[in-house]
């Protein structure tokens, strides 16, 4: 499947308030760390991504249908102080697991084994053999330039079944929301693509959680979840409408979705390490390389990375300059499938331009302009 490890999410950045002044400390603190984050807001799922239904009867059991199902508006202050003030509460449904290790047999750290989300962990043989194609003698990846082997429990993302590929995909996308190249498939993964072949129940909102709680411990990760948030805040909101105010502001997602594989053409160098280009002379549509949060090793090669025909809305936009003119058409050689979504992306640009055209000589961009409107309305 098309792996979309794009910067696209950098654009959240624009949306993002600076809030942490209105709070005490130590909220305040945590504020101001998690405001210089961008949000991975996750990617919606085109009908079109692949067999649906069959993705469907799979993630059903394991309570995982909830992430073919969003597309949603974002509130990204709702996201900040989410973050910055949630609790856990105990849910006993499904298997509990939290890791940030490669290796599965490394599962037996991440499982809690006594208290309310005690989960016994099954063979770790019967894991890798229930989502990895069987290995036709040893497997070798590059690290630093370096040709290395492949440990017996560590699977790559090129190994995995093939009907469980759009799974890997979606889950990756919405539920791990690490962004960055990847060439391997983290050990919790591994865990939630056999639960969903065994059609067994995994606690998805115990590793959400736990996921964030240990996101506010890093520096620079990506404050995942960013659509679910959302649909989290439009619930409290009917539920208690006094809750909404100017403050709490909706902005339509920015990240690009998940759609169905393109043609591409055969790699040669597969498997090899791909040094910088430039970009100066490349095409305005062409999809954005792929960018590296980490420093770490283990999310060092996307070997599924690849350049589509499909022009991308958000690399048009990022290659525009103050010459250009105000009202934008639909790219040219676009999917049929896929024009209402550049049709959407569309009205987006238009609509920066606008808010650009508005503030030219003062405001920039549109995260500048939010800011200046809330100091105004201090005063």
């Amino acid at each position: 499947m098309p792996r979309k490890s794009s910067e696209d999410y950098k654009n959240t950045r624009d949306y993002i308030p600076i809030i942490s002044h209105q709070f005490r400390t130590p909220i305040r603190e945590k504020l101001r760390n998690l405001e210089q984050r961008c949000i991975h807001e996750g990617r919606v799922v085109f009908d079109n991504f692949t067999d649906l239904n069959y993705v469907r009867s799979l993630f059903e059991f394991i309570e995982f249908e909830c992430l073919l199902e969003i597309n949603e508006q974002v509130c990204p202050r709702f996201i900040l102080e989410f973050y910055s003030q949630y609790q856990l509460s105990y849910s006993d449904e499904g298997a509990c697991v939290f890791s940030d290790r490669w290796r599965v047999d490394e599962l037996i750290y991440g499982i809690p084994t006594d208290g309310l989300y005690q989960t016994n962990l099954p063979p770790v043989e019967d894991i890798i053999s229930s989502i990895r194609v069987d290995r036709d003698g040893q497997v070798r990846r590059i690290r630093h330039e370096e040709e290395i082997d492949v440990l017996e429990y560590q699977v790559l993302t090129r190994e995995i079944e093939p009907s469980l590929k759009p799974l890997e995909e979606i889950i990756w996308e919405n539920v791990l929301c690490l962004g960055g190249n990847r060439d391997h498939v983290p050990a919790c993964l591994c865990f939630m693509l056999y639960y969903a072949v065994h059609s067994e129940k995994f606690n998805l909102a115990y590793y959400m959680a736990k996921r964030m709680e240990w996101v506010t411990k890093q520096a620079r990760l990506l404050l995942p979840y960013g659509m679910l948030l959302t649909r989290l805040f439009t619930f409290i909101v009917n539920e208690n409408p006094k809750l909404n105010n100017e403050s709490y502001v909706l902005y339509d997602h920015v990240m690009t979705p998940l759609a169905a594989q393109l043609e591409r053409k055969p790699r040669r160098d597969r498997g090899m390490r791909r040094g910088r280009h430039s970009t100066s002379s490349s095409s305005a549509f062409d999809q954005p390389s792929s960018s590296h949060l980490n420093d770490d090793d283990d999310y060092g090669n996307d070997e599924g990375t690849s350049r589509a025909s499909t022009p991308s809305p958000i690399r048009y936009v990022n290659s525009l300059t103050d010459q250009v003119p105000q009202v934008f058409q639909n790219p040219p050689n676009i999917e049929p499938h896929l024009e209402p979504f550049y049709t959407r992306q569309t009205e987006i640009i238009n609509r920066q331009v606008q808010l650009r055209d508005e503030n030219r000589g003062g405001v920039r961009s549109i995260g500048k302009s939010l800011r200046r409107l809330w100091r105004n309305m201090k005063k």
